[in-house]
C-alpha cells in the first residue's frame, strides 16, 4: 500500500455550513467546501496514525474505510479536535488490544477529566464496550517512534492555549495545529530540516485574536520552504476557490477526503 495521508475532514470548530445553514463566504454549489471538522489520518510503511478526534469522526472513518490505527496524536483539547474520542472504540473493542494515545501533560489533563472512562492502565483489552485508552505524555522536542514513524513534538502558541504541532520521519510530514506564532525554537528547528508536507491552518483569511491569517500563514512558508502546502481547519468565511486563487503552485485548500501520496 502506498503511504498516504488523509485530510478526514478540513473544517474549523463550526464546520461548513454551520449549524445555522450558514455557509459564510463558501459557495455552497462546491461540495469542496462542505467540511467536517478536522482531522488526519496518516499511513507511512506498516504504521497508521490519526491525529485528533472530532465530532465528526466516525463517519470520516467509514467514509475512508479505515479500520486499524496505531495510535491517535492530539494538537490539544478544544472540543472539535477531541469529542470523538469514543469512537476509537472501534479499534478496541473484540480485538483484545488497547490503543495508545498521545498528548501533552495540560492537554492530556483535560481529555481524562472529561473522559476518564476511556482509559485502561492494562495491557490488553478488556470485554467491554468502554475504548480501552492508555495515555503518553509526550514533550516537546523529544521525538519518540510510534512503528515506523518516528514523531518530534513541537509546541505553537497564540491560540488560546499552547498546541502541539508534529514533525514526522524528520519532515516527511510535519502539521501545525491551530496557533498565532511559531515561537523562535520551533521555527528554527523546522528551518533546518527539509520538509515534504507541510499542513497548516488557515482558520480565517484575515488574522484574529486566536489564530494566524493567511499572510502570517505565508510569511511563514517563505521562511520554512516546505515542498507542498495544504490548508485545512477552514473556516466559513474561506471559500475553496477564493483560497485557491491567493495559492502559489506548491500550495492548495485541503478538502474533505483529500488523499495526499507520499
Amino acid at each position: 500500500m502506498t503511504d498516504k495521508i488523509i485530510i478526514l475532514g478540513s473544517g474549523a470548530a463550526p464546520g461548513v455550513p454551520t449549524v445555522s445553514d450558514s455557509w459564510g463566504k463558501c459557495n455552497p454549489h462546491n461540495p469542496k467546501n462542505r467540511r467536517g471538522r478536522a482531522g488526519v489520518y496518516l499511513k507511512i510503511d506498516d504504521t497508521q496514525l490519526i491525529i485528533d478526534t472530532s465530532a465528526d469522526i466516525r463517519n470520516q472513518l467509514i467514509d475512508n474505510s479505515i479500520h486499524h490505527v496505531d495510535g491517535v496524536l492530539y494538537t490539544h483539547a478544544h472540543a472539535d479536535h477531541i469529542m470523538g474520542i469514543d469512537d476509537l472504540r472501534a479499534f478496541t473493542y473484540n480485538t483484545h488490544k488497547i490503543l495508545n494515545i498521545y498528548a501533552a501533560k495540560s492537554h492530556l489533563t483535560e481529555i481524562r477529566k472529561r473522559f476518564g472512562y476511556v482509559f485502561t492502565d492494562v495491557s490488553s483489552s478488556e470485554i467491554t464496550a468502554r475504548p480501552q485508552l492508555v495515555s503518553n505524555i509526550i514533550e516537546y522536542e523529544k521525538a519518540f517512534n510510534i512503528g515506523d514513524i518516528e514523531v518530534m513534538p513541537l509546541e505553537f502558541v497564540g491560540h488560546s492555549v499552547p498546541t502541539t504541532g508534529y514533525c514526522l520521519n524528520k519532515g516527511r510530514v510535519v502539521l501545525i495545529p491551530d496557533y498565532k506564532i511559531i515561537p523562535p525554537q520551533t521555527l528554527g528547528y523546522l528551518q533546518k530540516i527539509n520538509v515534504n508536507v507541510l499542513i497548516m491552518p488557515l482558520t480565517t483569511i484575515e488574522p484574529t485574536l486566536y489564530h494566524a491569517g493567511i499572510e502570517i500563514d505565508f510569511d511563514y512558508i517563505r521562511q520554512i520552504r516546505p515542498k507542498a502546502v495544504y490548508f485545512t481547519h477552514l473556516g466559513p468565511d474561506c471559500d475553496y476557490d477564493a483560497v485557491m486563487r491567493k495559492c502559489l503552485p506548491f500550495m492548495q485548500p485541503a478538502y474533505d477526503g483529500l488523499t495526499i501520496e507520499l
